[in-house]
C-alpha cells in the first residue's frame, strides 16, 4: 500500500470552472464511524482562537446523532463556493480571501446574525464579548487545530476533489450497513 503525501497547509485557491469564484483547495472531512465524541477537536479550536479549554468557544462542533445514540456528527464551515453567509451580510463584513477561506471581518460585523440564519448549517456564532459573529477561519491556512487534535482520526484534511470521492465511499459504506 502506498502512502499519498497530503498537503500540510493551504497555498492557493482553486478556480471553480465556468465561474469567477475560488474555493479552498483543502477541506476537513469527518468520518462518523471513527468519531468517539471526545471533543478534542473543539478544545483545540477553542484554545487556538481564544486561549481557553472551554468547548463553548469552539468554531467547530460535535453533536451526538439523535437517531443513533453513541454516534457523532461534526459540523464546521465548508468555505462554500457560493457562501450564503457572504451573500446575506448587509454590511459586507464577510468575504473570501485569496486562498478561498470565507472570513468575517470583526471591524465590519454589526452582530445582526443574518449570516447564521443564511448558513445552511448555522455555523457562524455570536461572540458575546465582542458582539460580532465568528466562524472557522481554517486556522489561517495551516493544518486546522481540529484535525491536529483528533486522536481517533475522524477528521482528515484532504484535497477537495479527493474529499468528494472519500465522502462517496463513506456514504456507500453506511448504505451497505443499512445506515444510509
Amino acid at each position: 500500500m502506498t502512502t499519498v503525501a497530503r498537503p500540510k497547509k493551504l497555498t492557493a485557491a482553486l478556480a471553480v470552472p465556468g465561474t469567477e469564484e475560488k474555493v479552498t483547495e483543502l477541506v476537513v472531512v469527518h468520518d462518523p464511524e471513527k468519531c468517539t465524541g471526545c471533543g478534542q477537536c473543539m478544545i483545540g479550536c477553542a484554545y487556538k482562537h481564544y486561549k481557553t479549554f472551554d468547548k463553548s468557544f469552539a468554531l467547530c462542533y460535535v453533536y451526538e446523532n439523535p437517531e443513533k445514540p453513541g454516534s457523532f456528527v461534526q459540523a464546521g464551515c465548508s468555505h462554500c463556493v457560493y457562501p450564503m453567509c457572504l451573500a446575506s451580510c448587509p454590511k459586507e463584513a464577510i468575504y473570501k480571501d485569496e486562498r478561498g477561506i470565507v472570513r468575517i471581518s470583526p471591524l465590519m460585523c454589526v452582530g445582526c446574525g443574518t449570516c447564521q440564519v443564511a448558513c445552511p448549517i448555522g455555523i457562524p456564532r455570536l461572540d458575546e464579548e465582542r458582539r460580532v459573529f465568528v466562524k472557522c477561519d481554517f486556522c489561517d491556512g495551516d493544518v486546522p487545530m481540529c484535525v491536529q487534535m483528533c486522536s481517533p482520526g475522524a477528521l482528515q484534511l484532504m484535497p477537495r476533489r479527493e474529499a468528494a470521492e472519500y465522502v462517496r465511499k463513506l456514504r456507500a459504506r453506511d448504505a451497505a450497513k443499512g445506515r444510509g
